[in-house]
């Protein structure tokens, strides 16, 4: 009698530890640091290009605030289902880098956090605060620390294609300017000149020249030649 008592205590005492526990993550003050830390977490890992401390905070800090919930029986079967396809998502970008998929975890697991428990007023204005909290480390990060997300670093070209850097366009004509050349057709003010043997289209800088006509290529600028009669 004496065990089953005990039992029956301990049960009851877990219980009442239970409830106190989820009264306590889901008063504002817990639920909106809880939230905080979820979006300044995940935003810091998005940026990161493997799984560290930040992502691992974030992700217990989401489960307390769903325990919480549990616990507390305010937590629709609706809500819980996005809930976890968003953790889910989020789980994927932390091990296998990736910002589109992180980015739809985290707008489900937003909306469900907004929708969980019976204050929709409260948990929108915790949000709100953690977003805009977000936004602060987001400039922090882009702007002064000049991080960028992984993903775009493997599809983003960065390296340089200009001249400078040794790169040249296969239409390239840059290196005809100075050449002289002989209009095929009338140039009104464009038409086709003639160069070596090469026909090219032209435009005159001024006004009417005529065919077989002697002409200065003036300027190159990509595929449009621009020319001017010699006199």
């Amino acid at each position: 009698m004496g065990v089953h008592m005990l039992f029956l205590y301990t049960f009851i005492s877990f219980q009442e530890g239970l409830e106190k526990f989820g009264a306590w993550v889901t008063s504002p003050v817990s639920t909106l640091i809880l939230t905080c830390i979820v979006f300044l977490g995940f935003v810091y890992q998005l940026y990161s290009k493997r799984l560290n401390f930040s992502g691992i905070l974030s992700l217990l800090a989401l489960l307390l605030i769903f325990l919480g919930f549990v616990i507390q029986g305010s937590l629709s079967t609706m809500t819980f289902i996005i809930f976890m396809i968003g953790v889910i998502l989020v789980i994927i970008e932390l091990f296998i880098v990736g910002a589109v998929l992180g980015l739809i975890g985290m707008g489900l697991i937003i909306f469900s956090l907004v929708t969980m428990g019976d204050n929709l007023s409260m948990m929108l204005l915790n949000v709100c605060i953690a977003l805009i909290l977000t936004i602060i480390e987001w400039v922090i990060l882009v702007k002064i620390f000049k991080k960028t997300i992984s993903l775009f670093d493997n599809v983003v070209l960065k390296d340089s294609t200009n001249k400078e850097s040794g790169y040249t366009s296969h239409n390239d004509r840059s290196h005809l300017v100075g050449k002289v050349a002989t209009t095929l057709t009338d140039l009104r003010p464009s038409g086709i000149i003639v160069l070596d043997g090469e026909r090219i289209d032209a435009v005159s800088e001024g006004g009417f020249i005529l065919q077989q006509s002697q002409v200065e290529i003036i300027e190159v600028e990509g595929t449009r030649v621009v020319v001017r009669q010699k006199h």
